[in-house]
């Protein structure tokens, strides 16, 4: 997987629209795009419910029907809250993980591994990605917890990281069990540059063609004209989706765009 989108929650009357969703997929999936997150920070998740959560994760499941990967975001405060979704999760039918870092409790390295350990082995046969946000959570997974981690399970597969420091971007790279992912859109350059694998963005929610064709191509050889092109197009676009919290932006760009629900939760 290159280009993942993060995928917004829709929600119509204060109620998820399963049939936006169910669109919003067929868009995708038609459009190149290579994997989905749902129920991450773009879908709200913190706004959800877990019976939500539930319906959320299943109605997504059956709707891409294996055509591309699903990842389902599990992230919680405690290590307790985060196992008691991942089963979920994997009762959805998850092809894998999104975990971010515990928030607001400030887990030390110590506490990330003991977390992260759990869920791992709770889980060995599904792929688990940490996710790596400080500016949401208050807690910043260092490079070498995170190479730790990807040493010692095997299903902890790689990272989403949402970060612009450049040494930050090198020290995760070259660990062969540890596959990167910009989390950043702004960053998204800098990441393919450095040699990550891809990107798990919010862009690719409005442009999901070009943003898939930036990461494919940047990948194999990031200076081609091409990708320069493609860099004019697409950096003021993040620029602008930047401007608000995620997802303020990229609902109203959606709603904008095409019949997207713009409807957002606190």
């Amino acid at each position: 997987m290159g280009s993942i989108v993060a995928l917004p929650t829709p929600f119509r009357g204060g109620d998820i629209d399963s049939d936006a969703l169910a669109q919003d997929i067929e868009f995708h999936i038609a459009s190149g795009t290579q994997g989905v997150v749902i129920g991450g920070s773009t879908g709200e998740a913190a706004s959800l419910n877990l019976a939500e959560k539930r319906t959320l994760w299943n109605h997504a499941v059956r709707c891409v029907a294996g055509r591309i990967p699903v990842l389902l975001g599990v992230g919680a405060p405690s290590t307790a809250a985060t196992l008691e979704l991942a089963s979920e999760a994997a009762t959805a039918g998850a092809d894998g993980f999104l975990a971010v870092t515990p928030y607001y409790t400030k887990p030390d390295a110590r506490g990330l591994v003991a977390h992260y350990s759990a869920l791992a082995e709770a889980h060995p046969n599904t792929p688990i990605l940490l996710y790596n946000v400080p500016s949401r959570t208050g807690c910043d997974m260092q490079p070498a917890t995170v190479h730790h981690l990807a040493d010692r399970h095997a299903n902890i597969v790689g990272i989403k990281e949402c970060t612009r420091s450049i040494p930050r971007i090198q020290a995760l790279m070259g660990n062969p069990n540890l596959a990167v992912y910009a989390g950043e859109d702004l960053a998204l350059f800098d990441f393919m540059r450095h040699g990550a694998l891809g990107a798990i963005h919010v862009t690719g929610n409005l442009l999901p063609a070009e943003t898939a064709e930036l990461i494919g191509l940047a990948s194999i050889t990031p200076h081609d004209r091409r990708v320069a092109t493609l860099e004019k197009v697409l950096a003021p676009i993040m620029a602008v989706l930047s401007l608000g919290p995620n997802p303020t932006a990229i609902k109203a760009a959606l709603s904008m765009a095409r019949d997207y629900p713009g409807e957002l939760r606190l």
